[in-house]
């Protein structure tokens, strides 16, 4: 116990020091190098470079990427069918998707598609009077495995209902 109270003494008066002797250096240099090693240690392991897995783990982890990957690839899929092949109407310079099923003959622009995602997004749907094109502010969203777009008319009491998009006429 007294030599640690007597080394701890010691490495508080050499913090104060501005000059060391040659033994002083040698004894921080060691110090500095201890702790060093064992940063690197701790460091070694996080890095995966000296990671060994056996035959199973790496089977487990290969399965898992690769259910990650189909996971993302089906999805991708999905959206691709959501907006491909649709029917696209002209409405002076822009471009809309129309929407079946709906109380209304309801349009989407093209470019508010890449919005969708799970999360509720307010965007513009627009219907045509007959000497213009009106807009409603609706509530939109998409479920991950659906091909539909679910939309609740009323952003404040929120309902959703699955819609899907004209198909191109053949």
């Amino acid at each position: 116990m007294a030599s640690i109270k007597n080394n701890e003494n010691n490495l508080n008066n050499l913090y104060k020091k501005e000059i060391f002797t040659d033994d002083e250096k040698q004894m921080i240099l060691d110090r500095l190098d201890e702790e060093r090693r064992i940063t690197q240690k701790a460091f070694k392991g996080l890095d995966g470079k000296d990671a060994k897995y056996d035959e199973e783990e790496k089977q487990n982890i290969l399965s898992k990427l690769n259910e990650q990957r189909l996971s993302v690839q089906k999805r991708e899929e999905i959206k691709e069918k959501r907006i491909h092949n649709k029917e696209v109407y002209t409405f002076g310079a822009k471009k809309f998707y129309k929407f079946l099923g709906m109380e209304r003959e309801y349009f989407i622009e093209i470019s508010d598609c890449d919005i969708f995602s799970r999360r509720p997004a307010v965007i513009s749907l627009y219907y045509r009077t007959f000497d213009e094109l009106k807009r409603k502010d609706v509530l939109i969203k998409t479920e991950v495995y659906s091909e539909k777009i679910f939309i609740s008319y009323d952003v404040i009491r929120v309902y959703f209902r699955g819609y899907s998009l004209e198909d191109v006429r053949k």
